[in-house]
């Protein structure tokens, strides 16, 4: 599958990074240069869907460091 780098960010603990895949235009999130999945399945879709998720977790990295 060859991907294109179209967003990253950095936290205290992770490295985030949204990427394109150039052979269906959907979207995917890695975390730590892995991809992240839930429930066992690679989590894809528009740029705002993962984009939400990648806040999602964010935030609930940033609770768990409060």
């Amino acid at each position: 599958m060859g991907s294109l780098v179209v967003y990253s960010e950095d936290s205290a603990e992770h490295r985030y990074t949204i990427c394109q895949d150039e052979e269906s235009d959907s979207y995917f999130l890695v975390i730590d240069e892995q991809p992240y999945k839930e429930d066992g399945h690679l989590f894809e879709g528009s740029f705002d869907d993962v984009h939400d998720k990648l806040k999602d977790l964010r935030a609930a990295e940033d609770l768990k460091t409060i």
